[in-house]
């Protein structure tokens, strides 16, 4: 859901330029009588400001919904993009945005929903990040959340939620039975691993709709899995990193490396010499190495995909040992499809 909020300058002379001061910590809290009993953490907003004073009428802000209050009828809106001297739309949508918000008297109105033009799904619609207004992309199934469980190797993990985005078929799967959406989610999924970082929004914007459903919105880092050195020097794309970088502007949450790897550890290739989980965990950690900064109080650690979980496991261990009283949820795109994460297999076996 999106809306428009508008602002006239001649109020309390509240326009562009002031922004910096008005805004706490990316925050700005708006007066908010329409649509408060609706409106939801997470959904969009975009502020229109006009009036006498010298700037350029349109859109200068844009956020999500952070906060609600009620009593106070205020919104706080974090900010994810913001102008103080020119708008971040174009003029032809920002003449546009004038129409609606036109009405005397009222501050919040509804986006339009005949304003939405449904991309066509393919890399340039992912690339341009249309994929919130892609038909094709959003009925894809999401996992629910009574639908999995965190994997086994995470079971001595301390973190406050696992959230995965989509359900991902393994090269070996236990059930034949899988529905064709997410053997087409798999696929592009694949495309992803193999380097079409095309993928990397419609990814994240799935599993920020995971958080949003959730109430898990309020980070101060996200921090990625770290990439390991081998892939690093052989030029493969940085799949988390990226990740990351679209889920942090989809928070408006800053983005930290606070992990990297000493030396290379391969999962696949200790499994063909004979070697079990705990051997792969133990050098994994071996290798691992942190740099948490006092302030990081929330984190969310961000990951491709989990099979049985060792990863994180070992990147919220060495976590702890730094920040052991800081929050951490662990979010991937994707949950391989293992006995151990299913709870209820309706979400993507078929009918």
């Amino acid at each position: 859901m999106r809306f428009l909020y508008k602002i006239h300058s001649a109020y309390d002379g509240f326009r562009p330029a002031v922004l910096p001061q008005r805004m706490r910590d990316r925050r700005l809290r708006l007066g908010w009588r329409h649509y408060i009993d609706v409106v939801e953490k997470g959904w969009e907003c975009w502020v229109y400001f006009h009036g006498p004073h010298r700037f350029e009428n349109g859109v200068y802000v844009k956020g999500i919904v952070d906060a609600i209050d009620l009593e106070a009828s205020e919104v706080s809106l974090r900010v994810r993009d913001h102008s103080t001297d020119v708008p971040i739309t174009s003029q032809e949508i920002s003449a546009r945005v004038a129409e609606v918000v036109a009405p005397r008297y009222r501050q919040v109105f509804l986006w339009p929903e005949d304003w939405t033009e449904r991309p066509h799904c393919d890399l340039k619609a992912c690339k341009g990040r249309q994929c919130g207004d892609c038909e094709t992309w959003t009925k894809l199934p999401l996992i629910g959340k009574r639908e999995s469980r965190a994997p086994g190797r995470l079971r001595w993990s301390s973190y406050e939620d696992v959230v995965p985005g989509h359900w991902i078929v393994p090269s070996r799967c236990y059930e034949t039975r899988v529905g064709a959406d997410v053997r087409n989610l798999t696929r592009r999924f694949t495309e992803f691993k193999w380097g079409e970082m095309a993928y990397a929004y419609p990814f994240a914007l799935s599993i920020f709709e995971q958080l949003r459903r959730r109430g898990l919105l309020e980070f101060n880092y996200v921090v990625p899995i770290p990439l390991s050195p081998d892939k690093a020097r052989k030029g493969e794309k940085h799949r988390t990193r990226a990740l990351a970088r679209e889920l942090g502007r989809l928070l408006a949450v800053d983005v930290r490396e606070m992990l990297s790897l000493s030396s290379s550890v391969s999962k696949r290739r200790m499994q063909t010499q004979g070697y079990g989980a705990a051997e792969f965990e133990r050098r994994y950690r071996e290798a691992l190495q942190a740099k948490i900064p006092a302030d990081a109080q929330r984190i969310l650690l961000v990951d491709d995909v989990m099979t049985k979980g060792s990863t994180a496991a070992q990147a919220l261990r060495v976590i702890r040992e730094q920040r052991p009283e800081a929050a951490v949820v662990v979010a991937t795109a994707g949950q391989m499809i293992v006995k151990e994460a299913v709870v209820d297999d309706g979400g993507f076996k078929a009918l």
